[in-house]
Formats: structure tokens, C-alpha cells, sequence
């Protein structure tokens, strides 16, 4: 079984909220694993954690947008991994 981000969560956030993330590892007894998270917009205020707290965008559009969040983990052998989810952001105005 591969890591993942977990989507036991909303994949609907409001623009300019902070909204926490998390992977799921099956094997984590593993040692030497790099977590790296990147988003189409917005940003991460620790990028290089397992559960990092993302910061939505201010969107411009009436219906808000979709954002595209990857998460690539890399294991001690230099495996890498990765899974990506869209995630809605509602513009407020």
C-alpha cells in the first residue's frame, strides 16, 4: 500500500482559512521517510511535515476555485511517492 493524503477530511475550504493535512503512512516504523507538500496556490507553513497546516488563497472567482495539493514522500532507499487532491476554495465575498 502507497502513502496518501488523507481525505477523511473536507476537500471545501474558505479562502484565507488555515486547514490541516495529513498523510497516511502504512508502514511508518520506517526511518529516513521526506515529506514534501506543494499546492498550486497557497502555501504551507511547514511543507517538510507528515500533518502540515495549509493556508488557503484569496480567490477571485465567484464560485471559488480548485487547488491542486501533491504530496511526494520519499523513503531511505530514495523511493518516491506520491498522491495529489483538488481541494475547493470558496471565495467569501
Amino acid at each position: 500500500m502507497r502513502p496518501q493524503i488523507n481525505r477523511n477530511m473536507s476537500l471545501c475550504v474558505d479562502e484565507c482559512s488555515f486547514v490541516q493535512l495529513h498523510a497516511s503512512v502504512p508502514h511508518p516504523i520506517c526511518r529516513g521517510m521526506r515529506f514534501e507538500w506543494a499546492a498550486t496556490k497557497g502555501f504551507f507553513l511547514d511543507a517538510t511535515s507528515s500533518d502540515p497546516i495549509y493556508f488557503a488563497p484569496t480567490t477571485y472567482f465567484p464560485d471559488g476555485e480548485n487547488v491542486w495539493v501533491t504530496l511526494t514522500l520519499t523513503d531511505a532507499q530514495g523511493i518516491r511517492y506520491t498522491d495529489q487532491v483538488e481541494i475547493h476554495v470558496n471565495d467569501l465575498r
